[in-house]
């Protein structure tokens, strides 16, 4: 059959009779892309570009769409191959009028495995999800279900949650690591460990459920397997922990702060005295160990009084208050700043990684060397410092919407309109700050409680007979209106 030019919807295409001999000797594109016609099959084409590189592909109009889709490489896809494949794809256009490249790529969607959406999932949240927490979701995932990644989650299916849930909690499952080179107690599993994985698992399904759709917007993956954990009840709901300093051991646990950071000091460990600051901090702010670790001093205004945290948990920016105890805190960190030092509690490199044993020290100190009540140490964990400043908020009655702003609490997800109009800078909230801190100061001992100054004050006045308090009464008046002349 003799070579022929056809035009193709205004395009001129050379045609010919696809041979092995003839498509390798076709020239490369001197621009661009150049197609050929199969004179045989109809719609079959090579597309030949600048690198010389050939590849088949069909192009056919339907339904006013131009439609073309990719076979493979020639000479890796033979000739004949190409021109079955062709007839297939060209003859499901023609009966389905569908784009075969939009059915690929649906079908790539409705088969994502749950290592893809766990990376799509992560890249969707951005700055909302912090390194660590996004570390954390790849850990348990590949931990409890690392033979589960590279599956599709279409094949997840509920039996196979409910199974793997199980597992986790008997301590008989652990995928992605070898158990003989885990510390004692790692992978295990437990309760926690159970729900702590389904939540992950949870949070990546619903986002694939909803991700992942067809040109119409219809899901193409089933509702989340982890759906069964709570139509049949099989979530643990492990109590969520409620560990803090008791106020009564409020003072026991800042001597020995103050001990182990005077030591510190005196043996120029600055990395301890830094943590030691930053777990006062923690006590007098109850912010996140990210939060406070990662503060830089850019983002610290002494001369205002306040300071902020640009990318937080919720994603919201926080104006928060520099507080006397906290004025003192970083003025004395400010002393220890090197010329070039950007963060207010620098590591050796950086931000600090490991502070837990400090955190031991601290704890171990909280037990006098004399003990005559047997006192044991005050077991501490990051966390407990902002369940410690949330209790003692609670306790000086700082409404709800205050503290979670100071908590760094996510407040606009409610329901309540109103709260949509409130929003309060560091000086709105130095006085709800200041009175958690006076709280705090008061419980450790470190000043006087008003409490107790007051029932000083009434147990004087109850000694006192009638003459001596109306001479008190006078006293105190005249001091009064001398302050008012003056």
């Amino acid at each position: 059959m003799q070579d022929t030019r056809i035009a193709w919807y205004g395009v001129f295409v050379e045609t010919f009779k696809f041979t092995k001999v003839k498509l390798e000797s076709l020239p490369p594109a001197e621009r661009g892309q150049v197609e050929y016609g199969d004179t045989i099959v109809n719609g079959l084409r090579v597309r030949v570009g600048v690198s010389g590189v050939k590849s088949f592909c069909i192009s056919r109009k339907r339904n006013g769409k131009f439609i073309r889709a990719t076979l493979g490489r020639f000479p890796d896809l033979t000739i004949d191959n190409a021109r079955a494949k062709a007839l297939e794809l060209l003859g499901d256009v023609a009966t389905t009028g569908k784009n075969p490249n939009v059915e690929r790529r649906t079908n790539e969607k409705a088969s994502v495995t749950l290592a893809d959406a766990l990376d799509t999932y992560i890249e969707s949240r951005d700055a909302r999800l912090s390194a660590d927490t996004a570390k954390q979701y790849r850990s348990i995932l590949q931990n409890y279900s690392g033979d589960w990644m590279k599956q599709p989650i279409a094949s997840i299916s509920r039996e196979r949650v409910e199974t793997r849930h199980k597992a986790v909690t008997d301590g008989s499952v652990w995928f992605g690591a070898d158990k003989s080179t885990l510390r004692a107690g790692v992978g295990t599993g437990s309760k926690a460990q159970a729900d702590l994985w389904a939540r992950v698992l949870r949070a990546i399904c619903r986002f694939a459920h909803d991700h992942y759709r067809d040109n119409d917007g219809k899901t193409l993956l089933p509702d989340p397997p982890t759906m069964v954990l709570s139509t049949k009840r099989k979530w643990h709901g492990t109590v969520r922990k409620t560990e803090r300093i008791r106020t009564n051991e409020l003072g026991r646990w800042f001597n020995a702060l103050s001990t182990v950071r005077d030591i510190a000091e005196q043996g120029r460990d600055d990395i301890a005295a830094a943590v030691c600051d930053a777990v006062e901090m923690a006590i007098f702010t109850g912010l996140r160990k990210s939060e406070i670790l990662e503060l830089s001093w850019d983002r610290v205004n002494l001369g205002g009084r306040y300071f902020w945290i640009d990318t937080t948990k919720n994603g919201d920016p926080l104006e928060l208050p520099v507080t006397e105890t906290l004025l003192k805190l970083f003025r004395r960190r400010a002393k220890m700043k090197s010329a070039d030092g950007l963060l207010v509690f620098p590591g050796n490199k950086g931000v600090i990684k490991e502070y837990r044993h400090i955190i031991e020290r601290i704890s171990a100190a909280t037990v006098p060397e004399e003990n005559p009540d047997l006192l044991k140490p005050i077991p501490f964990k990051w966390h407990d410092a902002r369940r410690t400043f949330g209790t003692v908020a609670e306790l000086v009655g700082v409404g709800n919407y205050i503290l979670k702003r100071l908590l760094n609490h996510r407040t606009m997800r409610s329901a309540d309109v109103t709260q949509g109009y409130l929003h309060f800078s560091a000086d709105e909230l130095m006085e709800p700050a200041t009175r958690i801190e006076r709280a705090i100061l008061e419980h450790s001992g470190k000043i006087e409680s008003k409490k107790s100054i007051d029932l000083r004050l009434f147990s004087v006045l109850e000694s006192l007979n009638d003459e001596e308090k109306r001479k008190l009464i006078f006293q105190l008046s005249e001091h009064e209106n001398s302050k008012e002349v003056l």
